[in-house]
């Protein structure tokens, strides 16, 4: 049972983490690049809406599967964090910011609507927590595979 529990928390973790760096380093620079503004950040809306369901299932998975392979606590916690981390991205910010650019036009901006500075630190803080979330599934990948309890 603790074999299989190591295979899946560490599985888990990787694909959690390798879609990230395939939607943040490879989907979305090609979105930028191919199609105008507004319709790079639609498809962003909802690939990012999609993964954020993924990720809090992959997170709840490994969270699990890391206890019963009885890893290292403190691997256990940082999980607990990215979840945690996922959670307020999923439910607070890609809402609020899917919310708040709903009819803005990012091509031809108009002077003076708010949203677009009301969206800036809500993206601000969604990249900041996807580069500790990113940041946190290496270390506790790193720490796995240095150790079948670490």
């Amino acid at each position: 049972m603790i074999a299989l529990a190591i295979v899946v928390r560490t599985l888990a973790v990787a694909l959690w983490i390798g879609g990230m760096a395939a939607l943040d380093f490879l989907d979305a620079p090609a979105r930028f690049e191919l199609l105008n503004r507004n319709d790079a950040v639609r498809v962003g809306q909802v690939l990012f809406e999609r993964f954020n369901r993924v990720e809090l299932a992959l997170a709840v998975i490994a969270l699990c599967a890391a206890w019963l392979a009885r890893s290292a606590q403190w691997t256990i916690w940082l999980t607990a964090l990215m979840l945690i981390l996922v959670a307020v991205q999923s439910v607070y910010l890609t809402p609020a910011i899917t919310r708040l650019a709903q009819g803005l036009d990012f091509v031809n901006r108009v002077p003076g609507d708010p949203r677009y500075d009301a969206i800036r630190p809500l993206h601000a803080a969604y990249a900041a927590l996807e580069v500790v979330v990113f940041a946190a599934g290496v270390v506790v990948l790193a720490a796995w595979a240095r150790g079948a309890r670490g």
